[in-house]
């Protein structure tokens, strides 16, 4: 790659089921990195600042943004007045008074505009491209009900530049078909069943290994609340019902929704990156025994749906939690297919650089399952080379 042209701060994004820097589960068992490596460590040791926040596991892309940029900037989480009324929800979330990236959007020693460089595995790519979708324009809705005074300035937009690359990492840009038919009302299941478990968590001190973050429903039990920590019927019905959930964005329609509120930037880099770990068997994709065995059940059962499930049976092939087809950039955006190791040159902004399905890495390979240590880092190196060795472009 070409000569470094920038060296912006990495915001980290986790998907469902995911945790952040301020889970004590991170400290032992890093999202970005599991026993591998940490990640964010990582970045800090090779001097650019890097940040992990943690999100709802469950909620939806917007709900993540909104405690994201809390949790950036200092300050209590606001879920927006009109989104709050619309989905029967508490305004208010945590309050943070230690931010974790406070350099985003400052000026450095040379007056430039410090951006930021997004990296989002799963879930967490669509939340990083509504965070800058947000950060540019704000909400013409939260605008319309929400005195200016009161107004989190999310919601206000008027930065738009401030992201200079989105890298996504395994994320279902056009939905995942493990939430769609009889496999989606499994995970429904799965989903509800792990959120009645560590509720019962959730009412202890322990809430700090693992929060399910719907404290805005209802849905959390404050400490010691045991008599309201079985939220069984209410989980039950925010899975099934609702759209505010991680689950509203993920399916196909739900994708497209989302999409549809989020346009390309012509000022930002787009990189992607996805794999596969099922071989086709008669038709059908069958994982391999490499995978990783808590999704491994879920994989098998996607490589089986047929139509209407998925739109066409090219969907099957997939990483045991997203579709490899899904994984390659939103539909209808302006896209490239790119070499793994591409030039500096080719890389332009407002367009998505496709990069090759690995064969081989399921889901959670891109967070340092079944990789060895040097290759899984200098992974993550090279992400951060690509990114910073292309021109910054203004809005």
């Amino acid at each position: 790659m070409a000569d470094q042209k920038n060296r912006y701060p990495v915001l980290l994004l986790h998907g469902v089921f995911g945790f952040g820097q301020q889970q004590i589960t991170s400290k032992v068992l890093p999202y970005f990195g599991l026993w591998n490596t940490d990640i964010r460590v990582m970045f800090e040791e090779m001097g650019v600042p890097c940040a992990a926040p943690s999100m709802g596991p469950f909620t939806s892309a917007w709900n993540r943004c909104c405690e994201v940029y809390a949790q950036l900037f200092g300050g209590t989480v606001d879920y927006g007045k009109a989104h709050a009324e619309k989905y029967g929800m508490k305004r208010y979330g945590a309050t943070y008074t230690k931010p974790l990236l406070p350099q985003w959007g400052t000026l450095d020693a040379n007056g430039d505009l410090i951006k930021v460089n997004i990296i989002g595995h799963s879930f967490g790519g669509a939340t990083g491209r509504l965070l800058s979708e947000l950060m540019a324009n704000g909400s013409e809705e939260e605008r319309a009900v929400t005195d200016p005074a009161d107004l989190s300035p999310l919601f206000a937009g008027g930065h738009d530049g401030w992201v200079h690359s989105i890298t996504t990492l395994a994320s279902p840009h056009n939905g995942a078909t493990c939430l769609e038919g009889n496999v989606g009302n499994g995970m429904r299941f799965a989903c509800r069943c792990i959120c009645d478990v560590f509720n019962l968590l959730d009412a202890t001190p322990l809430r700090s290994i693992y929060n399910i973050g719907l404290q805005m429903y209802g849905l959390t039990p404050e400490l010691w609340d045991f008599k309201n920590a079985w939220q069984d019927e209410g989980i039950k019905k925010y899975f099934a019902e609702m759209e505010d959930t991680c689950a509203g964005d993920l399916t196909i329609d739900g994708a497209h929704r989302l999409n549809e509120k989020i346009p390309l930037k012509d000022h930002v880099y787009y990189f992607s990156y996805r794999g596969y770990r099922t071989k086709n068997r008669g038709g059908k994709e069958v994982p391999e025994w490499k995978s990783f065995p808590a999704i491994n059940v879920l994989g098998f059962f996607m490589g089986r749906q047929n139509v209407p499930d998925v739109p066409d049976l090219s969907w099957r092939q997939n990483d045991m939690v997203i579709n490899t087809v899904s994984g390659e950039a939103p539909d209808g955006e302006p896209r490239v297919d790119v070499p793994y190791k591409v030039k500096a040159e080719d890389l332009k902004p407002g367009v998505w650089h496709v990069f090759p399905a690995a064969y081989g890495k399921d889901h959670m390979s891109f967070l340092g399952y079944t990789e060895t240590k040097e290759d899984f880092q200098a992974f993550y190196k090279k992400l951060y080379a690509d990114a910073s060795s292309v021109p910054t472009v203004d809005p």
